[in-house]
């Protein structure tokens, strides 16, 4: 039995809904923002809590059709149902469908209440059909029943009638011994019979020695020797050899000299190296550049391929397949991941089919729209994230702490040394803390960058607990008046199970404002698996007495300024997860940290 049945249209208003349980909390809202926002509407289904929804669009009418049933049962009627109310709603709602359509602002749902009971007699007929039909199919017939069974029987008893009428008797299958070359012949009271087996012992008789010839080596080929070989003794060397003597050997882990104790000693730095200092902290613009010519440019690129779709018409799934399949390899070619890529364009397709075009309007701009709408859609962050306003709010009473994590080599020190100087260049005292204990030179790194930058460094050494100093290091904050804490953590691969706890435990275990995941912009499906597995990860591996658990927050897209136009990890990251990009790195200078422009991005991919 279903729980809910709504449908809505794409604009967001209910026209009808029928409740036959009162369901927890808000699955349809949940649906709608995870899913059908996100242009997710390809999948067959959605699991929100306990409850499973499915759904069907109508396109011609802008029309969503939904219900919601228990996640444990497995209702086989569902995708039925769905079919045969969309096809009655709109058979007798069609002239009101079609102005609110066009005209979404009087909206009378009045109107609609007349369908509960069609409604509850299709859904009676649905399931009733549904269990005459789970009945009929409960117990499995005998292979004899089967058609294919009741075929096999008759074409054998055919058979044997045959045999019986031609007078011939079934076959023994010969046997033969190894080393005589000798066959046992099958005695037979027909002297015709005997004739017949004589002949097809010498026709196989033929047979193996064609084999065998067939099997023959070439002369060229050397034979392997069975026998045994002939002795020959090996001749000695006639000179003597001398033994050799111990040699002395040196030890590479030997007693250190004075001299190399000095130029591995790094606890005098300021007589070692002087750092040059940032003298000056300069507000730098965080978005992106936007060349000039970016509006109202001509079909180029990609969309050249809708050209051919044009007409006054509506829009039938065998129009769409080759040009949406041309489109999979055209993001694909632009670094999005490829199940990504399958999923968008499907909910593309699934939304365009059925569409109906006016006189002057041509695929090409209703694909092109669509595709811009999605795209920017899912680029466009669901929260807004400020962190020079959160930071300001909580200016006095205590640091605003961000982290900074990702797997090795993605650039995290360096990402954080940029932020660190944005921050200060917006005037705010920001503190360092080294909680990458385990990847020799890591604090050294994080030390050349607070010198630079001139801010102070909080670190406990090599092989400490994280978790432990992050928090030592935010109440240090705490105490000296410092705004910001940038927390540095250790790389680690998404699969490593400890090193992944241990970052759960330093973002759960203290009180962190922002945790940012550090991803490059090269990769395709490796950075969406990475930034699944730590998302997926921070949350199951946290502290489940807790109600607040913390995840990532968003993402630092790095290397950004190497990629040209191969910008669809940005598209693979987002729709993976739904996590907004906060900053981009386009360079390795301090200023060299941009914002997304998402117009920019989606313009990029479309070209």
């Amino acid at each position: 039995m279903i729980d809910q049945f709504t449908i809505v249209t794409k604009g967001g208003i209910a026209l009808w809904s029928i409740e036959f349980a009162r369901l927890k909390g808000q699955p349809v809202n949940s649906l709608i923002k995870k899913v059908l926002v996100q242009e997710r509407g390809a999948d067959t289904s959605f699991n929100c809590d306990s409850y499973t929804l499915k759904w069907t669009f109508a396109n011609d009418v802008d029309l969503i059709f939904i219900v919601v049933y228990q996640k444990i049962l497995s209702l086989i009627y569902i995708d039925e149902l769905l079919q045969v109310i969309k096809r009655k709603f709109i058979k007798l709602f069609k002239d009101q469908l079609v102005s609110i359509k066009n005209n979404q602002s009087t909206v009378t749902i009045d109107v609609f209440e007349s369908f509960g009971k069609t409604f509850e007699a299709i859904l009676h007929k649905v399931e009733a059909e549904s269990r005459q039909k789970a009945l009929s199919g409960s117990t499995p017939k005998r292979f004899e029943e089967t058609e294919k069974g009741k075929m096999t029987v008759e074409q054998r008893k055919e058979q044997e009638l045959k045999d019986i009428q031609s007078g011939k008797k079934p076959k023994t299958p010969k046997k033969t011994t190894n080393g005589a070359n000798k066959k046992k012949k099958s005695t037979s009271s027909s002297s015709s019979d005997d004739s017949d087996e004589q002949e097809e012992e010498e026709e196989s008789d033929d047979d193996i020695e064609e084999k065998i010839e067939d099997l023959d080596l070439d002369n060229n080929t050397p034979k392997k020797r069975t026998g045994p070989r002939k002795f020959t003794p090996k001749k000695k060397d006639s000179t003597p050899t001398q033994k050799k003597g111990k040699e002395a050997r040196s030890w590479d882990d030997g007693k250190a000299t004075k001299r190399e104790m000095e130029s591995l000693n790094r606890s005098d730095r300021s007589s070692k190296q002087v750092i040059e200092k940032e003298t000056e902290f300069i507000k730098h613009d965080l978005d992106m550049d936007i060349s000039s010519d970016e509006e109202d440019k001509p079909v180029t690129g990609f969309m050249k391929y809708f050209q051919v779709l044009t007409g006054n018409r509506t829009i039938a799934k065998e129009d769409l397949e080759p040009v949406l399949q041309k489109f999979v390899g055209h993001l694909t070619s632009k670094n999005v991941a490829l199940d990504i890529a399958e999923k968008l364009v499907e909910s593309i397709g699934s939304s365009l089919e059925g569409k109906k075009l006016s006189t002057f309007q041509g695929v090409t701009t209703v694909v092109k729209t669509a595709m811009e709408e999605s795209l920017t859609r899912i680029l466009t962050p669901k929260k807004h994230i400020d962190i020079l306003k959160d930071i300001q709010l909580l200016k006095g009473s205590r640091p605003y702490a961000i982290v900074f994590s990702g797997v090795n080599g993605v650039g995290k020190s360096t990402n954080l040394a940029k932020v660190c100087y944005w921050l200060k260049a917006n005037g705010h005292r920001v503190m360092l803390a080294a909680c990458d204990t385990f990847r020799s030179g890591a604090i050294e790194q994080l030390g050349t960058h607070a010198a630079r930058l001139d801010v102070e460094l909080f670190e406990r050494g090599y092989g400490k607990d994280a978790a432990s100093i992050a928090g030592d290091a935010i109440e240090y904050a705490r105490q000296t008046k410092h705004d910001v804490v940038l927390i540095d953590t250790t790389g680690r691969m998404q699969n490593n199970e400890p090193l992944m706890r241990a970052l759960s435990k330093l973002v759960n275990q203290n009180t962190i404002d922002l945790v940012l995941f550090v991803g490059e912009a090269l990769v395709g499906n490796d950075g969406v698996d990475q930034l699944t597995k730590f998302d997926k990860s921070l949350s199951l591996l946290s502290d489940a007495s807790k109600n607040n658990v913390r995840t990532i927050d968003g993402i630092i897209l790095t290397k950004f300024d190497t990629i040209d136009d191969k910008v669809g990890a940005a598209i693979s990251m987002v729709y993976s997860t739904g996590h907004p990009i906060i900053f981009l790195g386009t360079g390795q200078n301090y200023t060299d940290l941009k914002r997304m422009n998402v117009k920019t991005v989606v313009k990029t991919l479309l070209a």
